[in-house]
């Protein structure tokens, strides 16, 4: 096949491969995933692995395992990987080679066009830039067109049909698995340029996320055993590392999926039972780190001399950016939901297609070509739920988590034998809470999603502490108010948690559900006082 384009996007965690042929874009599964690991690992014979087989290793060989080579490659020239000194170009040719070698093998023969994406502080002339091309001159590649990723991502808002008239001005948040990144641009008739200088905090990422959902975990499986969680993280051996290395997939995984769950539980090495971590806990502990990357993007804006309200639209892309926190705090500052649609990360490099050839640098004028005249196109109804890969995701390892979660035993702490078993709280707690989920239950009731939560009736032990009949109610709360968002969503699309904020806004004129939503919130505010 000859005429096909091909985009890479070598993001901190993950890279996204797409092509274009026949006027189709597609983005490529490798490994079973769309998304395939950015880690590197080299085998005993000094071969670079990537994708699931760098995972795999990685879980036995961590020394040998550079975790994020995007970094790597801005912050130095070559790294140590067990015994051997590697050049960062060459981890990451090898990366791009194994996506681009899928692609070709799909497709046959050479692309016509390559395109790389990059952060859009990577300014031409710079260290970065150069090194990712001779990156990708290894990686068999030739010289490839760069673009800078909030550019290739308003190019795919605009041409799957978010309208944005010359001159006009938008934002684009990029919360990834590794770096966050900000930026304003001007549309320019047939293009974008940048407005003011890009923002970001590289030191802010999904993995730090990670982090504190592991604070979370930490402080529970301590509660049940301080003992064998300690254990976990100073045994030593290939077991035991493989054993951390999949509590940290899981780890990422499931901050993920509390995205569209109340929430999840999690094994733990050790343990009998899972572990239950919901989504109200996670958001208060990551609350900081969002309003930080707010604050960012605010800052980004006034340097582009104009505010919040002066922007058309904020467009989200990357990994981190689909957690509904982030849209509520994003809507409060715009006064509107956020624009998402599609997978957001996926955005970067579909846009990056769309591009007009020959384009390189965040700094310069890209060009959109002429978009095609169809009328009977129209814009997706809304985002797609969002994908995890199935069993590989790259094993985060945040900078310090080793001394972030080894803890000394503390003396309030008191070990029992099973879960949760304490002596006998006031017969009044119990009672209380089963009087509260008999009101969780009537509230999803009169609300209609009643099949969505199924029966609400969590297992109150009268032997449980308070602490301990609190977290269900906490959880079914939680999952009735997700079901109301979702069930009601008064806009196709919006995540559940932004859809119930907007339906308390609007209660006085939603007659019965706006009374449910006040019952709701009365629960809430009683367990919150309990």
């Amino acid at each position: 096949m000859t005429g096909w384009d091909l985009a890479i996007d070598f993001g901190t965690s993950f890279t996204t491969t797409a092509t274009l042929a026949h006027g189709r874009a597609e983005v490529l599964e490798i490994d079973g995933s769309k998304y395939v690991p950015s880690l590197v690992c080299v085998d005993d014979d000094g071969t670079i692995l990537t994708g699931r087989d760098a995972v795999n290793e990685a879980a036995m060989a961590p020394d040998r395992t550079e975790r994020v080579p995007k970094r790597a490659l801005v912050a130095s020239e070559q790294v140590l990987l067990g015994t051997r000194t590697v050049t960062t170009v060459d981890l990451v040719a090898a990366v791009l080679a194994r996506v681009a070698g899928e692609a070709t093998r799909r497709l046959s023969g050479r692309p016509s066009r390559v395109v790389l994406t990059h952060p859009a502080r990577w300014q031409a002339g710079g260290a970065e830039l150069r090194r990712l091309t001779e990156a990708a001159e290894r990686a068999g590649l030739g010289e490839p067109d760069l673009v800078a990723e909030p550019v290739a991502a308003a190019h795919h808002y605009v041409r799957t049909g978010d309208a944005v008239p010359d001159g006009g001005m938008i934002g684009v948040y990029d919360f990834g698995g590794g770096t966050f990144d900000t930026a304003v641009l001007r549309r320019r008739r047939d293009g974008f340029e940048l407005a003011g200088s890009p923002g970001g905090d590289a030191a802010l990422g999904g993995e730090d996320l990670d982090a504190a959902f592991m604070e979370i975990l930490a402080e529970h499986a301590e509660a049940l055993d301080p003992d064998t969680w300690n254990a976990l993280w100073e045994a030593e051996g290939r077991v035991a590392e493989r054993h951390r290395t999949l509590l940290r997939r899981d780890i990422t995984q499931a901050k993920e999926a509390l995205s569209r769950l109340p929430a999840v539980n999690l094994w733990v090495a050790g343990y009998d039972d899972e572990i239950r971590v919901t989504r109200r806990e996670y958001e208060k502990a990551v609350e900081p780190l969002l309003a930080r990357s707010v604050a960012e993007l605010q800052d980004t804006v006034a340097r582009a001399g104009t505010t919040p309200d002066g922007l058309v639209d904020v467009f989200l892309t990357g990994s981190t950016s689909r957690t509904p926190r982030i849209s509520a705090l994003l809507a409060d500052l715009l006064g509107h939901v956020p624009g998402m649609r599609d997978d957001p990360k996926a955005v970067v490099v579909l846009g990056a297609l769309s591009t007009v050839p020959g384009s390189v640098s965040a700094t310069q004028h890209v060009r959109l070509p002429p978009r095609p005249q169809d009328p009977g196109r129209r814009p997706p109804a809304g985002p797609t739920p969002p994908l995890t890969p199935a069993g590989f995701a790259a094993p985060v390892v945040p900078d310090g988590a080793t001394e972030t979660v080894r803890r000394t035993p503390r003396e309030d702490v008191t070990v029992r034998a099973g879960r949760h078993h304490a002596p006998d709280p006031p017969q009044a707690d119990a009672e209380a809470a089963a009087l509260i989920a008999r009101e969780i239950a009537a509230i999803a009731e009169a609300a209609g999603v009643t099949d969505l939560v199924g029966a609400v009736s969590p297992t109150l032990h009268a032997g449980d502490t308070a602490e301990a009949l609190r977290r269900p109610l906490v959880a079914a709360v939680e999952g009735v108010g997700t079901a109301i968002g979702t069930r009601h969503t008064p806009f196709p699309g919006l995540p559940p948690e932004v859809a119930l904020q907007v339906l308390r806004e609007g209660r006085a004129e939603l007659g019965a559900l706006g009374q449910a939503l006040t019952r709701l919130d009365g629960v809430t505010e009683r367990l919150t006082a309990w």
